[in-house]
């Protein structure tokens, strides 16, 4: 089943990425990070995509997403960030992404941190963040998707790698197996992924190296 829905805000995050807020159906029901694919009619065709729900299912009134805007492929991304308020969209049932487990990693490249803002943010709400660690993967600094609220809800455990930036707080480099082997102190916890596909597998790879069983191994959809 399809809803229609409209926009009630857009607000941009960095240079490339924004906040869709658009107005929750009466009839559509989600739990905490689960995804739906958001779809627009754009004269005979129908570009749709999946993207994870950021908002609070207990809390807010209206549905939120933060999207990357991929603007060479010319696609729904680059469509969706040209929507006004009051413009209709549809969205799909929603369905799980990926399932929390406990305590452990959550390794992140891009926009791959977005499945996680939610969880992320619940168990800072609910004084459980002790125990978990993030690693989140860019090329720049300004790459950095809610940088200020990532460190506020996860401090000293917040570890930010960028490939193209060289600045105090951050290494320079990428999440490959000798870094890894730095941040992880315990390898019987759960390790949570999301991004793109060559990350997913090269970290995954790397995990297994280091006797991550790939039952602690969980790659987000």
């Amino acid at each position: 089943m399809n809803y229609l829905t409209t926009v009630l805000e857009k607000k941009w995050l960095t240079h490339d990425v924004f906040q869709l807020s658009i107005r929750k159906p009466d009839s559509f029901n989600y739990t905490l990070g689960q995804a739906v694919e958001v779809s627009l009619h754009k004269d005979k065709d129908i570009l749709k995509a999946p993207f994870t729900i950021t908002s609070s299912d207990k809390k807010d009134s209206d549905l939120q997403f933060i999207i990357k805007v991929y603007a060479e492929h010319h696609g729904i991304t680059s469509h969706l960030a040209q929507l006004k308020i009051n413009d209709a969209v549809s969205i799909s049932e929603a369905w799980s992404s990926y399932k929390y487990c406990g305590p452990g990693i959550f390794i992140a490249a891009g926009s791959g941190i977005t499945p996680f803002i939610p969880t992320l943010r619940l168990l800072k709400e609910q004084n459980k963040i002790d125990g978990h660690k993030l690693i989140f993967a860019n090329k720049k600094a300004e790459d950095i998707i809610l940088y200020e609220e990532l460190n506020e809800i996860i401090g000293s455990q917040f570890y930010n790698v960028l490939s193209r930036d060289q600045l105090s707080g951050h290494s320079k480099g990428y999440v490959n197996i000798a870094y890894l082997n730095k941040i992880i102190s315990d390898t019987q916890q759960h390790f949570y992924l999301c991004g793109p596909e060559n990350f997913l597998k090269s970290v995954s790879n790397d995990l297994k190296a280091l006797n991550v069983s790939e039952n602690f191994i969980q790659i987000v959809n």
